[in-house]
């Protein structure tokens, strides 16, 4: 029996941290004013929740409590009726165990793509 539970609790400690949490709320669309798509939304929390778990590492509790356009789109260029080119900015709060932590995001449409930058 004293066996098993060293083996589990060997076990539990290799675990990712994200994998044994159940606090990260991945919802969409995210509270706010972003205007990224949803998946977009998706990688951006997914990125954000990654670098705030190595800052909290023992925060299991991440959610995104608002997002609000801090630049609008400019340089924007629409080709048959798709953006190919622009950029934008927005500012997204975390809510992080009960502290609020900010975090700006940079949107940029490259041919039709749009990646981004977490600063």
């Amino acid at each position: 029996m004293a066996k098993k539970i060293i083996i589990l609790i060997f076990i539990f400690m290799l675990l990712p941290l994200d994998a044994i949490s159940s606090g990260y709320d991945v919802s969409v669309p995210v509270n706010g004013d972003s205007i990224a798509s949803d998946s977009l939304q998706i990688s951006v929390i997914n990125d954000i929740y990654s670098k705030l778990s190595k800052q909290f590492p023992y925060c299991f509790d991440f959610s995104i409590s608002d997002s609000q356009i801090v630049h609008y789109p400019y340089d924007v260029k629409k080709e048959k009726g798709k953006y190919i080119k622009g950029n934008w900015k927005e500012l997204w709060s975390v809510n992080t165990c009960g502290t609020i932590t900010q975090i700006p995001v940079t949107f940029i449409i490259k041919g039709g793509n749009t990646a981004y930058i977490i600063e």
